[in-house]
């Protein structure tokens, strides 16, 4: 589903199987916005999001999890990440959350 949607949105993607291998991406790739699936094996999730909102391009680090709540999106914030989105992924949910993270940091790299 999350291929499909950023075909349908001309969306570039890039899938990884751990995290080492999703910060090897990252750094190649530099792209604005990451969804790091929370049970991804390799590092804790809390590590990951760090490291990735860390990157000196400072792309939109957003989790995908089971559980979504408040304290969950409270602890990613403070790790400098994005946003949580809810397990099983939603296509509108996936599609807004992506654009407005998009956006947020496009205006974010024009500032700086």
């Amino acid at each position: 589903m999350l291929a499909d949607v950023c075909t349908r949105n001309g969306w570039g993607i890039r899938f990884a199987t751990t995290c080492g291998e999703a910060w090897q991406v990252l750094t190649a790739d530099k792209a604005p916005v990451i969804l790091c699936d929370r049970d991804l094996p390799g590092t804790e999730w809390r590590d990951i999001v760090h490291m990735m909102a860390s990157c000196p391009h400072r792309p939109c680090a957003m989790l995908l999890s089971k559980v979504a709540d408040d304290y969950l999106w409270n602890e990613v914030i403070a790790r400098g990440g994005y946003d949580v989105l809810a397990k099983p992924l939603r296509e509108d949910d996936v599609t807004r959350a992506v654009r407005l993270a998009w956006t947020y940091w496009s205006s974010a790299v024009v500032k700086r």
